[in-house]
């Protein structure tokens, strides 16, 4: 759970920099770490020794996805970058996370 709790505090400290470049490639770099934490913390939902934290764990996998579609979509992060250093393909699929760049089309803006 310490992993977590530093990885989600990479955002803060991503939003204040005043550079976008470096922003950028913070953002990417944290999107990157965060795909290895929920691929460790979906390992261990699904391990019988943790069965008493199934619950704090799947909370923490949820929260972690949410930051990284929020990261991606502010950042405008191409995560064909992070699936090009993916050579031993040790990430889970990151399709999930591929249309978080572009916005919805709300009632509001359709016309």
């Amino acid at each position: 759970m310490g992993w977590a709790r530093s990885e989600l505090e990479h955002i803060g400290r991503i939003v204040s920099m005043s550079d976008s470049g470096l922003q950028y490639a913070y953002a990417l770099s944290t999107v990157n770490g965060m795909a290895h934490l929920k691929d460790a913390l979906f390992q261990m939902v699904n391990d019988p020794d943790y069965k008493s934290q199934k619950h704090e764990l799947l909370t923490t996998h949820e929260k972690v996805i949410r930051a990284m579609k929020h990261l991606i979509k502010d950042f405008n992060l191409d995560l064909g970058t992070i699936e090009a250093f993916n050579t031993r393909h040790t990430l889970s699929n990151l399709s999930y996370l591929k249309n978080t760049n572009k916005k919805s089309r709300t009632r509001r803006n359709k016309h």
